[in-house]
């Protein structure tokens, strides 16, 4: 197998790409990251309007 890029430092330029290729790898990560995060948030927030629905549905049936 013979390696396409002789150097490290030709493999970071990429041929004159390296800004559009790690800025698209950059900005996808950044993208699954934050729909990660935000997946997060929504159960959290999804899970503390459950309990709280729970406990008004109890204090409401009680005698």
């Amino acid at each position: 197998m013979t390696p396409q890029f002789a150097s490290l430092s030709e493999f970071l330029a990429m041929g004159g790409y390296a800004g559009f290729v790690f800025g698209a790898w950059g900005l996808s990560v950044a993208v699954i990251a934050g729909l990660i995060l935000r997946a997060i948030v929504t159960g959290r927030n999804q899970k503390t309007r459950l309990e709280a629905l729970r406990q008004e549905k109890d204090a409401g049936t009680s005698p």
